[in-house]
């Protein structure tokens, strides 16, 4: 059996992945590009060239946030969804184990380690996806003084930790924040929520290096 060495997920548009890393740059000139192409038609290129800039400045600026947290790639909805901005992203990172490096046969793994994380996190369930057992995580952060202008209000978080099953030394890391309406337990919030969960649901761990078998 070949060993795994990356995941595939099923995206609804018009959510995009952008792999960090060398190749981020590019991608995100690509999405941004793409977008442009449904910029209003009164908008005058001396008004489109500075919004491009400034939105992929933007792009970045989250991105080396998610890199620095040990990000291997960024997801986030590049437009409405059925005419709803969502408000969403997460992203995909490689992560320490918990209580460190030590070694962790894939019995104490699958009968400990996670069961104590269940345990003692609060907020926290044991979810299967397709036969990998996930800890789940879900809580609501209070608002940020520090952020942009009309953006305090209190963000959803939604995570799923879990190790490769192939390799119990290699933990992923799943992160989700949502800001939705404004409310956090509102129905349009806990949709999105709900939506990040689907996707969630079609993870398939893979042996090729992009993500296939």
């Amino acid at each position: 059996m070949s060993p795994i060495r990356s995941y595939r997920i099923v995206l609804p548009p018009p959510w995009v992945r952008v792999p960090l890393g060398a190749g981020a740059r590019d991608r995100v000139h690509e999405i941004v590009e793409q977008a442009a192409t449904q910029a209003p038609k009164e908008m005058s290129p001396d008004q489109l060239g500075p919004f491009k800039r400034e939105l992929e400045r933007r792009i970045l600026t989250q991105l080396a946030a998610a890199a620095d947290h040990g990000g291997l790639d960024h997801y986030f909805p590049f437009g409405p969804m059925h005419g709803i901005h969502l408000g969403a992203s997460f992203f995909v990172a490689a992560v320490t184990p918990p209580g460190g490096s030590a070694d962790v046969a894939p019995d104490e793994l699958a009968g400990g380690v996670l069961t104590e994380l269940v345990a003692t996190t609060p907020g926290a369930t044991a979810v299967d996806v397709a036969g990998t057992v996930w800890v789940r995580t879900e809580d609501v952060a209070a608002p940020d003084p520090g952020r942009a202008q009309g953006l305090d209000v209190p963000t959803r978080r939604v995570s799923y930790l879990t190790a490769v099953p192939d390799d119990p030394q290699q933990w992923i890391l799943v992160s989700f924040s949502t800001i939705g309406d404004g409310d956090p337990d509102s129905e349009h919030t806990l949709l999105t929520v709900e939506l990040f969960d689907a996707i969630m649901g079609t993870w398939r761990w893979a042996t090729g290096p992009d993500g296939w078998d």
